[in-house]
């Protein structure tokens, strides 16, 4: 007669050892990175004060996911030839930004985005992995039934280290997300605001309160000189790095609100080159604005605006 507990008793080291063996499959055959599988803590050893950061002025690829990503690796291998190992994209840039295309409807937005897991985001995944650096890449992301505008933080390992959905001036189709998260790498903190969240104030301040050194901003709508300038102060009242992508300009801003790298002219600033042109593929451009930044140093001078604020007074409000 069968008995289920001498078989378990009997057979239960062998079925251990064979889930074991079969564990590393889990991952699926072609060798894709699965979304659950987020990135191993960083050790201490792998920690730097310095590293190398980079907007990608990436020209929108409308509607084409595959020559969008060949363009998006053409350029982070770029950015990362020159020293970045912290890159970002522009907003949802997978699909370049085609949610105001006239006549679009949420079943085409759908079939142009993807889920964490999907071939797009697993290529590169790998990019990363090759290149042993920090990717965040904006994308629709497809959750079920839900559409998000997102932007996954990738690590040097190809996992990920977190995501951020927009939370504010939500374009059509998308939600909106519900969460601020702060991310740790190798080389600090890490908050990300996408496009509209910067105009916020409350956004970048949550952030840095969180213990954000560094921000990272993918967007694709409003560019130009009082973008710049909201930015800076930003950068400024929060005592922040950030790095600005969009299609059309490239921003790395320091802590007291200068910029350091661009890839416009900014009047005082003697950084950055002359614009070009008005065209969507404005040719001439740099492909990657890449800056070195020193967190180490800001971590030792810090003397930031955070440090004076009474939350305790703000939380009782005006009266």
């Amino acid at each position: 007669m069968f008995s289920a507990g001498k078989w378990i008793v009997r057979y239960w080291p062998l079925a251990m050892l064979l889930l074991l063996g079969l564990l590393p499959w889990t991952r699926g055959v072609s060798g894709s990175v699965a979304d659950t599988d987020a990135a191993a803590p960083v050790h201490p050893a792998e920690r730097h004060d310095r590293g190398g950061v980079a907007a990608l002025v990436l020209p929108n690829v409308r509607g084409n996911k595959l020559q969008a990503l060949a363009r998006i690796e053409a350029y982070v291998r770029r950015a990362a030839a020159q020293g970045a190992k912290i890159v970002v994209t522009p907003e949802t840039c997978l699909d370049g930004y085609i949610c105001h295309q006239p006549g679009l409807t949420r079943e085409r937005m759908c079939a142009l985005a993807e889920s964490e897991t999907g071939p797009g985001i697993d290529r590169l995944r790998k990019l990363a992995m090759e290149l042993d650096l920090y990717l965040c890449v904006g994308f629709s992301e497809l959750a079920g039934e839900h559409l998000y505008n997102t932007a996954l933080l990738i690590g040097p390992d190809g996992r990920t280290v977190g995501k951020y959905r927009k939370t504010h001036g939500v374009e059509p189709f998308y939600e909106v997300g519900d969460n601020l998260p702060v991310f740790q790498t190798r080389y600090g903190k890490v908050g990300i605001m996408i496009c509209f969240d910067r105009q916020l104030p409350e956004i970048a301040r949550t952030l840095a309160a969180a213990g954000a050194e560094l921000i990272l901003v993918p967007s694709n709508g409003m560019w130009g000189r009082m973008n710049d300038a909201m930015l800076r102060t930003r950068c400024y009242e929060n005592g922040v790095f950030l790095v600005f992508a969009h299609p059309r300009d490239g921003l790395v801003i320091d802590p007291g609100g200068r910029v350091i790298a661009a890839n416009m002219s900014i009047p005082g600033q003697g950084v950055g080159l002359p614009t070009n042109t008005d065209t969507e593929d404005a040719g001439g451009w740099p492909e990657a604005v890449v800056r070195e930044i020193d967190l180490g140093a800001w971590r030792q001078s810090q003397d930031g605006m955070l440090q004076h604020r009474r939350q305790e007074l703000y939380e009782r409000g005006a009266k």
